[in-house]
């Protein structure tokens, strides 16, 4: 029997195109949340943003990806 890892939510805000930017993403740990937090950033043309704040808050929950994405535009 395989046990899973319990998932956790990860909420990211900062700097977005026009106002501030949210992103919450589900991952198991930091590390992965940290990842599709930045490559999303990056995709999105915002990654100075993720360089002026890596900061990001935790919660636990039971499943991975992205949830919501606010990148400040209008």
């Amino acid at each position: 029997m395989k046990i899973k890892n319990k998932m956790k939510i990860y909420i990211w805000t900062g700097s977005g195109v026009y106002l501030g930017a949210t992103l919450i993403v589900t991952a198991d740990c930091l590390k992965s949340a940290k990842e599709l937090i930045e490559k999303k950033l990056i995709d999105s043309g915002l990654h100075e943003s993720w360089i002026e704040s890596e900061e990001i808050t935790e919660l636990e929950i039971d499943d991975c990806k992205i949830i919501y994405f606010d990148n400040g535009d209008y």
